[in-house]
This record gives C-alpha cells, structure tokens and sequence, in this order.
C-alpha cells in the first residue's frame, strides 16, 4: 500500500495545508506553545487557557495575515477577527477542525483541549529539524566492517549478523549525512560573522569540538575505504558460500518470514543487494564529508582575512583621530579639551548584554478573558442535574449580592414602624453575619427593600457603639423596610 493511502487515512489533508498558508508561522508557534503549556499533563487545558495561550503568540506576530488568495480568507470573514482575541478563537477551532487538536464532548460541560498523537510527532519533528541534534561518530560503519571480516561471523546465527549489518549502515550512512549537515550550518555561521571573536569561535568553539575531534578525526581514524574494499570483498565469499546461505535460509523460515525454502533465498537475495547498496553508498558520502570538510576550512581562513583586514582599516581610522587630537591640543589632557564636542562623533556601546541573561527578566502576566458560555448537553442523568442545581444554589447562598440581602430581610419581624435595630437581629452563626455584611453592602441600592439609618449619622459627635454578635464588634444601626 502506498504511503500517501496510508497517511491520509490517518490525517486529513487540511491537517498539512495550515503549514502552507501566509499564517504558518503562527499555526507552528501556537501549536508549539500549546504542547509547551501542557507538558505531560494527560488532563488536557481548558479551552480559555488554550484560547490565552494562542492569544499571547497572535499578539507576538501582530496579527493574522487574510491576504487574497489565502485559503483562510474564505474560511473567515476579515471583519469578524479584528481582534487579535477573536483571532486567538479561530486560530484555536481551525487547529481542532484540521486535526491538530482535539475537544470532546464531556458529560461535565468542560471543554478541555487536546493534542492528537498525529500533531504531537509533527511537533517533535519540527523541532528536530528546527534545532538538529548535534552530530556524532558512533562506529556504527566501523561494526559493520567488523562483523563483515570477522571470521566467527555469519556462523551460528547468520541472518541476525546480515540484519545487524543492515542496521548498522543505515545508521552509519545517516551519521555521515548528519555530519555534512553540521558543516554546512557551521559554515554559514562562518560567512555571516561580522567580528574576529566570532569567527574563531565557530572554528574553535565549535567545529573543533563538534565536528573535527569527535567526528571527523574518528572518521579518517577508521581508515573506512581500506575496510570498506575488505568487507565487500567478504560478503561476496559469504553470497557464494552455501553452507551460510542455508543456515539464514533456515532462520527465515523458522521466524516466519517466509513461506518455503525459494521464498526464503529470494528474501536473503533482496537483503544481500541490499546490504552491497550501501556498502557502495559509504565511501562517496566519507569523501563528500572530506570536501565539505575542506570547504569549511577555506572559508573559515577567508573570512578570518577579511575581518582582519576590515579590523586593521578601522584601527588606523582610530590612530588617525587620537593623532590629529594630540597635533591640535599638545601637552593638555582629555578631560580638561574646551573644543567642540560636535565634530565628535558619539561615543556608541560596543557591546551590551543582560547581566543574567533573559531568564532574569520577568515574564509579563497571561491575562485571564472572559469565559465562553457552555453548552448545555440533553443526555443529563438526574443525579447531574440535581448537582449542577446543588451547586448554583450554594453560589448563589454564598455571594453577596442584593437578592441575598433582601432574602435576610424576609426573615426579620418588623414592628409597626417599619423599622429594627441591630442589636435584634439573629445573628449566631457566619452565615447570619455573611448576611449582615450583604444588607450593609446594598443598603442605598436602587434594588434594595431596606435602608440603613447608621447611629453616628444622627449625633457624630458621639463615639459609634458596638454589639458583640458571633464574636465579631458590629457597629449599631437600624434596618427600615421600604
């Protein structure tokens, strides 16, 4: 079956086309930012901390781009994402729609958001090629050459000791791939330095490191063409050598891979070629590594000259300003010149840099948006509804808003005036003085049944008194029912 069937039975294709579109760079660093932010977290993120998170990296690349022709202008109207929170939004149900995230439905009315195994080995492959880990010899093609010459091999278990071969040089030729890669990046860092310190950091502090004592000099260390002409030369004998062919011929059927004993031979065929292929393949990418090597070298000593030059041109331009200083004010000093300071130029800091680096500096907050209103699912189980009615019963007891206050005031006994005094009310438990704090909050509300007439209105020249009521002092007022 062919890849493409495979994977588009996995993924659709909307899944790759965010990576296409004038807003890419976005859908990349939101989803990083995501997968950042969740972590090993296997509970998901709630949707508004998701929609926080997409919002702080809309807000880095100021904005989404709905150019003419960008799949995403018709998929949304450009009046409707104004702002870069509504952009947040869609950025967030276009990765769920495309199968990079997930929200199912849940019987506790969260939407919580989750990252598909699909979108998680997207991410990690991204990030390899975004950030390459640094390369290194490991003796895989060395391994290679040794079980090939050795003399034990190929005898007890001679299948494995092909399959291991196999493997090996897999992992060998892509070692020398990764290697040559390194010494491109290097050497691009090389063109682009601007300063002497620089260039001999790439070629010191790095290739050096990097590349010439653990790569490279293993590389040439291992003499690869003389062992790879000895090896070939070896499994030649071993493809003729019958006695070999039938011990791996046995191993294939007795593991199942093949059917009968022709299937089996042509299967070690496929497997012999297949191991000469990349023998053959070795010693081309060993000799690119060397040019690539070489290369790297030429424009490092280059570059090198070049600064030098530039450095020596600008040294003489300084000399030539301390000499025509030292010719026009002989014999006085620096700090006591009365010249011009305009025909100066201003004195610019060669180099400034964050004592601690980035890391000292405070990131700025994630501000909290409003909350979307969920939905409602019908397949409610009685015991959910009378939880969810439990528990807008407790927040709506336990607020302190006008309702409560004047629900309190239902349960007072009013005299005929109207009117009751502080001291009288039934004030035991924390939940009598929550009510009390919510009759003073709302007491001059348009919404309010009751005024509060406080003592210390009527004569403020006396001290307030107090009445010690569930061990709190409450300044005495009274309470007259509208």
């Amino acid at each position: 079956m062919m890849l493409s069937q495979l994977l588009y039975e996995e993924v659709s294709p909307e899944f790759f086309r965010i990576l296409c579109g004038a807003n890419a760079r976005i859908y990349i660093d939101a989803i990083d930012a995501l997968r950042t932010e969740m972590g090993e977290n296997v509970d998901g993120l709630s949707r508004q901390t998701a929609v926080e998170v997409v919002f702080e990296v809309v807000e880095h690349h100021a904005g989404l781009r709905l150019d003419e022709g960008d799949p995403e202008a018709g998929a949304a109207d450009a009046a409707q994402l104004a702002s870069h929170r509504e952009q947040a939004h869609f950025i967030l149900n276009r990765l769920i729609g495309c199968g990079w995230l997930s929200e199912p439905q849940r019987p506790d009315y969260q939407r919580l958001i989750y990252i598909e195994p699909p979108a998680e080995v997207a991410v990690d492959a991204l990030r390899r090629m975004a950030a390459p880990e640094q390369a290194q010899f490991t003796d895989r093609l060395l391994m290679v050459c040794n079980v090939s010459t050795s003399e034990d091999s190929f005898d007890e278990t001679p299948w494995s000791d092909l399959e291991g071969c196999i493997a090996n040089a897999k992992a060998g030729l892509l070692e020398l791939r990764a290697m040559q890669k390194s010494v491109e990046r290097l050497t691009r860092r090389q063109l682009a330095a601007t300063t002497l310190r620089e260039n001999l950091s790439v070629l010191y502090d790095e290739f050096s490191e990097a590349i010439g004592n653990s790569c490279y000099r293993e590389l040439l260390r291992v003499r690869l063409p003389v062992r790879l002409k000895q090896a070939a030369r070896r499994l030649e004998e071993l493809a003729e050598n019958p006695f070999v062919l039938d011990g791996m011929q046995k191993e294939v059927i007795r593991r199942g891979l093949a059917a009968d004993e022709k299937e089996a031979m042509k299967l070690i065929r496929l497997r012999l070629h297949e191991l000469f292929e990349l023998l053959d393949a070795i010693e081309p990418q060993s000799e690119l590594m060397d040019r690539r090597t070489a290369e790297f070298a030429r424009r490092s000593f280059a570059r090198f000259r070049y600064l030098q030059e530039i450095g020596s041109a600008r040294r003489e331009q300084v000399q030539a300003v301390f000499e025509a200083v030292n010719e026009r004010f002989a014999g006085a000093r620096i700090s006591d010149l009365e010249a011009e300071t305009e025909s100066f130029p201003a004195v610019a800091v060669a180099e400034a840099r964050l004592i601690a680096g980035l890391e000292s500096l405070q990131f700025p907050r994630r501000r909290a948006g409003s909350a979307e209103a969920l939905p409602i699912d019908d397949d409610l189980t009685e015991e959910e509804r009378d939880a969810a009615l439990r528990e807008m019963e407790g927040n709506l007891r336990d607020s302190l808003n006008v309702f409560r206050a004047n629900r309190f005031l239902e349960t007072l006994d009013f005299d005929e005036s109207r009117r009751i005094a502080s001291g009288e009310l039934p004030i035991i438990t924390m939940d009598e003085i929550t009510d009390v704090a919510a009759l003073l909050l709302h007491g001059g509300s348009a919404d309010a049944a009751y005024r509060i007439h406080l003592e210390r209105e009527e004569h403020p020249e006396r001290l307030p008194e107090t009445d010690l009521r569930a061990g709190y002092h409450i300044e005495r007022f009274e309470i007259e029912k509208l």
